[in-house]
């Protein structure tokens, strides 16, 4: 059975809040721009299947983190990883 992707990658998008980081993420992932968009509350998860050649795919795990102060989740992400 061959496997559906190769690899796997976690991407942490953060900044701060209102810049579009919503917006941008799912159009990358869904191909659409959304006209109106609630406030991200901690951590959002998208992904998405990439072929970066034929027949070999990436799957791309993207957390679109809240721009504000309370929500700082790439420290608790950071550490997360690190203990992987």
């Amino acid at each position: 059975m061959e496997a559906i992707w190769l690899y796997q990658f976690r991407l942490i998008v953060i900044g701060d809040s209102t810049v579009g980081k919503s917006c941008l993420i799912r159009r990358f992932t869904e191909g659409r721009f959304a006209q109106v968009s609630d406030p991200t509350v901690g951590v959002d998860f998208f992904s998405r299947l990439v072929e970066i050649e034929p027949g070999k795919r990436i799957k791309l795990q993207i957390w679109d983190t809240a721009g504000q102060e309370r929500f700082r989740w790439e420290r608790c992400a950071c550490a997360r990883a690190e203990r992987r």
